[in-house]
């Protein structure tokens, strides 16, 4: 769109008076953001795809005896290739920080030299208190698709999005050109492998982002430039941590375990607990605490559901609770409460409880039992009476599932009978 506001007036302006990309901007970009190429016959002769010299050479990667590229030799009998690749100029320019954005397509044929073609297809001007503007060539497709710009279009005031975002983050030429403002802030030249339009707003407008880079604490700042509300909500713990000594290598691992501790309530400024010696030791013992917490909390969960779930547990089952059955030996009855089919699951290691087998209306739960040992629990169908499942522990194959069905199916009218009475 055409510039509207002041500020996109004075930028577009600037942007017009930028200077071409320098005969060393162009040969770095040549030499480093792509793998060159040097294509070998099976006779052993291969030629450097980028200045066209010609030697003997075996498969793998080698230097060019002629231009001193570092080449991957490939034997194939393809004479053409195309690479493409994007890379970042930064500069200023009328006291904006400006990332210049350009796209180098290069052609090779065998046994001649490369001609290189660079364009610029976008820029962003970032102002002294962090505020970005975008200009470059218009997209042709949305979504996915990055790689799609119209060559043709003029430069103009564009939206910020994933293409631009994407390409800002990809090779930087080493000499960078800051503004004082930025070098005030910690900024010396060099971007730590963080998206730069990232690192300069954060540089310009956080002051925890200047306290990071002037300490030196890079995997901090980059972890900032992901996630920064996750780093003011810690920011207490990692000064902590900083006066203790701490040396903050793993970060992931560290905000990992710095959560664990906040989970469980304990005190995110004690040096002893935020600066651990062996952070890794440290971690895996909170992430087997962690799991304790959460299974109590589910227990404790799951009763509260169970106490919920009793008024509907006594509608669906109350007519056939206290039935009992047996042969003599074995005794098998209803489980006759919510509490009694999760004392049944923890015992016999089934999920009869936590998967509110007690809220289920065609079916009923037994436990069967030889003395006080519990040998088997049962689920049995309200409609034919049959015999569901019968599992041991651990829901085991119960070598007593044959007389248990023989005694469900001598006690079938007992059932009938308590399914036909009224609640």
């Amino acid at each position: 769109m055409k510039a509207k506001t002041k500020k996109q007036k004075e930028i577009m302006a600037l942007s017009g008076q930028l200077r071409p990309l320098t005969t060393a901007q162009m040969q770095w970009a040549f030499n480093n953001t792509f793998t060159h190429f040097a294509y070998r016959l099976k006779n052993g002769k291969a030629v450097c795809m980028s200045c066209g010299h010609e030697w003997t050479a075996d498969e793998g990667m080698t230097t060019c005896p002629h231009c001193g590229r570092r080449v991957e030799v490939k034997t194939t009998a393809q004479r053409v290739c195309k690479e493409k690749s994007y890379f970042n100029v930064i500069t200023t320019k009328g006291g904006y920080q400006v990332v210049r954005m350009f796209i180098l397509i290069a052609e090779f044929r065998k046994g001649m030299k490369a001609n290189p073609a660079y364009l610029e297809i976008g820029q962003y001007w970032i102002d002294p208190k962090g505020g970005k503007t975008v200009v470059g060539l218009c997209r042709t497709f949305g979504g996915y698709y990055f790689d799609c710009f119209a060559y043709g279009s003029p430069f103009e005031i564009r939206r910020d999005n994933e293409a631009f975002q994407r390409i800002s983050d990809e090779w930087v030429y080493p000499r960078i050109k800051a503004t004082e403002t930025l070098k005030r802030n910690g900024f010396a030249g060099y971007c730590h492998c963080i998206n730069p339009v990232t690192l300069f707003q954060q540089l310009l407008t956080n002051p925890k982002a200047e306290t990071l880079m002037k300490a030196g604490e890079i995997e901090l700042l980059r972890h900032l430039c992901h996630h920064p509300q996750e780093v003011d909500k810690y920011w207490d713990s990692i000064k902590a941590a900083r006066r203790a000594g701490f040396k903050f290598i793993n970060v992931q691992t560290w905000f990992d375990y710095i959560r664990m501790l906040d989970r469980m309530g304990k005190d995110l400024h004690n040096p002893n607990l935020v600066a651990p010696t062996d952070l890794q030791a440290a971690h895996n013992e909170y992430v087997a605490k962690v799991e304790r917490q959460r299974i109590k909390e589910q227990r404790e969960a799951d009763r509260k559901r169970a106490e919920a779930d009793e008024a509907e547990f006594a509608k669906l089952k109350g007519k056939y609770l206290g039935l009992v059955m047996t042969d003599g030996e074995i005794i098998i009855h209803t489980l006759n409460s919510v509490a009694e089919y999760y004392e049944e699951g923890s015992r016999q290691h089934i999920c009869v409880g936590s998967s509110s087998y007690y809220l289920k209306k065609d079916s009923l739960v037994f436990t069967a039992k030889i003395g006080r040992k519990t040998i088997a629990t049962i689920e049995i169908s309200l409609k034919d009476y049959s015999v569901i499942q019968c599992r041991a522990f651990a829901n085991g194959v119960c070598k007593y599932t044959d007389r248990i069905s023989e005694i469900i199916k001598a006690n079938t009218k007992l059932i009938r009978q308590r399914k036909r009475a009224r609640a």
